[in-house]
């Protein structure tokens, strides 16, 4: 398997870890998990990737608290059609709030952007919504690639036209952000998946959306694990020089030493 500058920091042991919340928030849907472990929940490999990462702290919960200050990161998984999780007002707008205290946040889901795209929300998280995608049986993904800064980097989409995560997967636009993965379907048609935004205002935060889910990724020349580090590296929850995870004294100060 290749290596790379990221995915080589499988960080030191007794380093400081980062706090970081995954809100399961599917509805309690299930796929058949590309690596064999049966049929399971969208929070499974990616809560496995980021303990691989050394983020051991990891708070999962189904409810999510409306105060969000406490974490370094964020990641919301709202599932895929037709079990999608909704975000109410309220949970828009604590997350919102979050953002524009400086947090990381991920938002993850086949629907989201169709449901969020014109909404306040999806305007912090720089991005946009282009197309609702196809039906699954006609295969959305077959392959996700790395572009621009993630160029080189290339995942299979296990769910391509056999299971849910495929079916109307959106295709984003990068509107103030800029797209880090797209995927090609059938005509070759390039489209974009995963969008990163790094606001750099007053108060700096740092976003990603995918329509992806992450857990339906397979494993080949790259892994889960190395995305999860590209996610983490770009939240500036990396690891330093030596290899050891940082954990940032504040979030302001620790996106200086990763520009």
């Amino acid at each position: 398997m290749k290596t790379t500058a990221i995915a080589s920091a499988l960080f030191l042991a007794g380093a400081a870890a980062a706090a970081v919340l995954v809100w399961d928030h599917d509805g309690g849907a299930t796929f058949d998990d590309p690596g064999g472990a049966g049929h399971v929940g969208t929070e499974y490999r990616l809560v496995r990737a980021l303990n691989v990462n050394g983020v051991t702290d990891v708070d999962k919960r189904q409810v999510l608290p409306l105060d969000l200050a406490g974490y370094d990161a964020v990641f919301v998984l709202c599932g895929f059609w037709p079990h999608d999780g909704r975000l109410s007002i309220t949970e828009q707008n604590a997350l919102a709030a979050y953002l524009a205290g400086g947090g990381n946040l991920y938002v993850e889901g086949t629907d989201v952007a169709a449901r969020y795209g014109d909404t306040p929300l999806f305007v912090a998280l720089g991005t946009g919504f282009i197309d609702d995608g196809r039906p699954m049986e006609d295969g959305n993904v077959n392959v996700a690639e790395g572009i621009g800064p993630w160029k080189g980097y290339r995942w299979d989409y296990f769910a391509y036209s056999r299971d849910r995560p495929d079916a109307y997967v959106d295709e984003l636009a990068a509107a103030e952000g800029e797209v880090v993965v797209r995927s090609r379907r059938a005509g070759n048609q390039s489209n974009a998946r995963v969008v990163r935004y790094a606001y750099e205002g007053d108060v700096p935060y740092r976003a990603v959306v995918s329509s992806l889910i992450f857990g339906a990724l397979a494993d080949g020349d790259w892994s889960r694990a190395e995305l999860m580090a590209l996610y983490l590296d770009f939240f500036g929850l990396g690891s330093d020089r030596a290899g050891a995870r940082v954990r940032p004294a504040s979030l302001g100060r620790v996106r200086a030493l990763f520009r």
